[in-house]
């Protein structure tokens, strides 16, 4: 019997290592992202502005779907959080669903929550699991609930609806 060189051992238990690693990362990269739109808010973001974001749910039958809010915000945002109004309003339906979100940009240390890019910190903020009625167009619509007129350094608000329903097309 040959007896297995150290290098090829080395191999192997790094191919060990590494493949179920990999089959990981591919796993969860897998999202199924049906919508994932920003807007820009350059000049700040007015209380009178609500931002929407319209998704047209596939025929067949209803669905769930995960919603984030991202915010993309500068360094000098003033406020350690962002209050918003999240309302999803079906077009056949009406209201599906209105939700208070308290999104953090700064942690309890003073550090932004978010990644970043270079100036621009973005910050994810799950809103949860939405019913879309089948063949319906769903509106998710944003607006701040802060104290003041105009919130000053947030750039871009968006939204991610994730489908978690299997087999959609």
């Amino acid at each position: 019997m040959m007896e297995e060189s150290p290098k090829r051992g080395k191999m192997e238990n790094l191919r060990k290592i590494l493949i179920p690693i990999i089959l990981f990362i591919l796993a969860s990269g897998c999202e199924d992202v049906r919508l994932h739109s920003f807007r820009s808010l350059q000049g700040g973001w007015n209380v009178c502005d609500t931002l929407e974001y319209a998704y047209c749910a596939p025929d067949g039958r209803n669905a769930s779907f995960a919603i984030d809010v991202q915010l993309r915000c500068e360094a000098s945002y003033p406020y350690s959080e962002l209050w918003l109004g999240v309302q999803c309003v079906a077009d056949s339906a009406g209201l599906l669903s209105a939700d208070t979100l308290r999104c953090e940009i700064f942690d309890s240390l003073g550090r932004h929550s978010g990644t970043t890019g270079g100036i621009l910190y973005q910050t994810a903020h799950p809103l949860g699991v939405r019913q879309f009625p089948a063949g319906d167009t769903v509106r998710v619509r944003l607006y701040h609930l802060m104290d003041c007129g105009t919130v000053k350094g947030v750039t871009d608000a968006g939204i991610k609806i994730t489908s978690l329903s299997q087999h959609q097309f």
